[in-house]
């Protein structure tokens, strides 16, 4: 036993030597430098941008934009109208045609980096907007700026617009990076025969070398998660127009005007495929806060996603 103790002291000691080499010489190393990308990504979440008032949005992309992501035109569904209410002053038909007097407006701007054909592409804005048919048709407004571009104002159309860029302005982009950002917008929808306010998450995906556009969209749900779906996504339409069908809430009309659940959609947007969110995805997706990293591994999966579903 002796003998052994006398062997075995010095490799304990050697080993220790060479624990303690290593960890001095980690000690000593600067830390590891961020990668290259790290920089790329800003997952500060803030606004998107306000589109021009004055800015004519029709069936493609507005002056000022590369692409038109969506143009929601809403409507009370036909086979609904006898369930609006008659409200005090305004009655029910006015009450349906206002719900459908303004439309919405959701664009991209995807620009090259520098210029050269060589080039890449980089997603550079984000748009929403508010607005009413005028002198040069379908016009994005705001209560200041409806008279000038010919749309004619009333006192329950100051109302309507001002909720709804009430509405709008909680819209945020908690993620981006070069040619990737997600937005997260209300929308009010139809759940558990309630009307209620959800989060739509649309990820925008630029192609760096063509410039193309690919809109993912899915369900984050209410504030507690009611009403999500992180099981599925669809990809939107190119200049997608959305004929968004109303569902009127009957207990959501009590007093002089609706209020801002008074009216819900209960269909997503028109949409080219549908998509399984994979199991290992859907943590990722459903984040409300990011790392870069994580920012870059949600763009990373989710153009994988799309290459998988490409006829």
């Amino acid at each position: 036993m002796l003998v052994r103790k006398v062997i075995l002291a010095p490799a304990a000691l050697a080993v220790s030597a060479l624990l303690a080499a290593g960890l001095a010489t980690q000690l000593g190393q600067p830390p590891a430098a961020p990668p290259v990308w790290a920089g790329d990504y800003d997952v500060t979440a803030g606004p998107p941008e306000m589109i021009a008032p004055g800015t004519v949005v029709e069936q493609g992309p507005p002056k000022g934009w590369s692409h038109l992501v969506i143009k929601s035109l809403p409507r009370v569904r036909e086979t609904e109208t006898g369930r609006v209410p008659a409200v005090p002053l305004i009655g029910r038909n006015l009450t349906v045609r206002m719900a459908g007097w303004m439309f919405t407006a959701f664009t991209a701007d995807v620009v090259r980096e520098s210029f050269g054909p060589s080039a890449p592409y980089r997603l550079r804005a984000v748009g929403l907007g508010l607005g009413a048919h005028g002198t040069n048709g379908d016009t994005v407004v705001t209560t200041e700026t409806a008279s000038q571009n010919g749309v004619q104002m009333d006192w329950i159309k100051r109302q309507v617009l001002d909720t709804g860029y009430k509405i709008q302005g909680q819209a945020v982009i908690p993620a981006r990076g070069p040619a990737f950002a997600l937005l997260d917008t209300p929308v009010i929808v139809r759940c558990a025969n309630r009307n209620r306010m959800v989060r739509y998450r649309y990820a925008l995906l630029a192609n760096p070398e063509t410039g193309a556009l690919d809109v993912l969209l899915w369900v984050l749900g209410a504030e507690g998660g009611e009403c999500g779906d992180l099981t599925r996504a669809v990809q939107l339409e190119p200049n997608c127009v959305d004929k968004a069908e109303l569902i009127p809430d009957p207990t959501e009309f009590n007093g002089p005007r609706p209020s801002d659940l008074s009216f819900a959609v209960d269909k997503l947007p028109p949409h080219r495929v549908e998509m399984v969110l994979p199991p290992e995805l859907r943590e990722r997706a459903a984040r409300t806060r990011f790392a870069p990293d994580e920012a870059r591994a949600l763009e990373t999966d989710l153009r994988k996603l799309i290459a998988g579903h490409r006829p």
